[in-house]
Parts: C-alpha cells; sequence; structure tokens
C-alpha cells in the first residue's frame, strides 16, 4: 500500500488474529476461531476498500452513493426511474435517496420529472451533464478494479463471487437479535 493511505482497520491489521482469538477459547469455548479469523480479514479488507474508494471519488468531488445513483439511471436509458424505485434497487431509504438527488439535482447531473397524470408521482432522469461526468469517470474507476482484482485469476474472481454471494445468504441470520 501507499505510505500516504492509511487503511481504517490498520491496527487490526497488526495483530496475530488467529493467536489472539485462539487465546479466548478457555473464556469462550464456543468460539470459531476460523469462522471469526475469516469473519475480521473480509471487515477488514472491505473497510479498506470502501476507504480507498471513497477517498478516490473525493478527488473527484463525488461519492460511492451518488455513483450508484447515477449509474442505476444510466441502465435504465429511455425509462426515468421513481425515486423509490432508487431506493430499492440501492437498497437504502428514502431519506438518503432524497439527499442524494437533492445533490445531483443542483448539479444538473439528474433532472426530476413530475407526471402529467399524477402531479404527485416524480421521475428521476440522468441528464446529459450526468452521462457526461460518468464517461469521466468510469473508466478510470474500472480500471482500478481491474488492478485490485488482477491477483486473482478469472476463476478464483469466480469462486470469490461463489462465497461471497454465499457469505451474504448468511446476512439476514447474522442480523438476527
Amino acid at each position: 500500500m501507499a505510505a500516504k493511505y492509511m487503511p481504517s482497520s490498520f491496527l487490526l491489521k497488526k495483530l496475530p488474529r488467529r493467536e489472539v482469538l485462539a487465546g479466548l477459547l478457555p473464556r469462550y469455548p464456543g468460539l470459531e476461531v476460523s469462522a471469526v479469523d475469516c469473519y475480521m480479514a473480509l471487515l477488514e479488507v472491505a473497510s479498506d476498500i470502501l476507504t480507498v474508494t471513497e477517498t478516490q471519488l473525493a478527488h473527484c468531488r463525488t461519492s460511492q452513493g451518488r455513483i450508484r445513483v447515477l449509474m442505476q439511471l444510466l441502465r435504465s436509458p429511455g425509462r426515468p426511474l421513481t425515486p423509490g424505485e432508487l431506493a430499492v434497487r440501492m437498497g437504502v431509504t428514502p431519506a438518503t435517496i432524497t439527499g442524494l438527488l437533492d445533490g445531483l439535482e443542483r448539479e444538473n447531473m439528474i433532472r426530476r420529472e413530475r407526471s402529467r397524470e399524477d402531479r404527485r408521482s416524480v421521475r428521476v432522469r440522468l441528464t446529459a451533464r450526468g452521462e457526461r461526468f460518468l464517461d469521466a469517470v468510469m473508466p478510470e474507476r474500472f480500471r482500478r478494479v481491474a488492478r485490485l482484482m488482477a491477483r486473482l485469476s478469472p476463476a478464483e474472481r469466480r469462486t470469490l463471487v461463489r462465497l461471497l454471494d454465499a457469505v451474504s445468504l448468511g446476512l439476514e441470520e447474522f442480523s438476527r437479535e
């Protein structure tokens, strides 16, 4: 890693995870060392990726949330989306979408349109400026992602996606109290 970048999980990376976790077994007999070790590794990498991504996007005066909104609209050419549809597609709250849309609208990246049939209904459309912004930013984003994943073969990438999908299936149970 470059010296200018300090990952959010910096202190965690210095710990000998397996040894520390194994030392906790007498206190927590049900502890599955390999499961918690795997979880911590995944959390650290995800945290580091998000930190680097947000830093890089900040240089472009944008954020991951804004990019995701613009990309959702780009994927729906000719069909504007409602704020509710965007919230569902992105897995965020309506309030979060409203904040993102307000900023994007101020910068003329998106346009809100009222329905002629139902004045309460709002649709969101990507503007030409929003498209140009994506065309300027996304090629470099995709190159960076390719460099990040370059150490994995195509088969390893497919395996990683499959494994992450399996972890994702456990999130519902993990989130229960």
